[in-house]
């Protein structure tokens, strides 16, 4: 599951790059190549598609980002009852040394 979103992720990113690229900034990019009304539906309909593209795959990035996240949230480290993970103090202290007062005999 992780795999095919990142996929997916990895070929909206690259798409979204071409259609960024296509796009020219002052209103011509791909729409100004077709002089004819005619050809692909004409100007204005282009611009239309390459826009809405633009916020289709920015939505597929957007949604497929939050989605990894989800599914990808840090394990809890597991301890094991009985032994002590490094770097963690017995209830003795560094050592395991008792209180001090307490070092053996009888209790007062």
């Amino acid at each position: 599951m992780i795999a095919l979103i990142s996929i997916l992720l990895v070929l909206a990113s690259i798409l979204l790059i071409v259609v960024v690229f296509v796009q020219n900034p002052k209103g011509g990019g791909l729409s100004s190549d077709f002089g004819a009304a005619q050809q692909l539906g004409g100007v204005q309909r282009t611009n239309d598609f390459i826009e809405k593209a633009t916020w289709v795959l920015a939505g597929v990035i957007l949604v497929g980002s939050i989605l990894m996240t989800s599914i990808m949230k840090p394990e809890k480290p597991k301890v094991q009852q009985g032994k002590e993970q490094p770097g963690q103090q017995g209830a003795g202290g560094p050592q395991g040394r008792t209180a001090p007062g307490n070092q053996g005999g009888a209790p007062n």
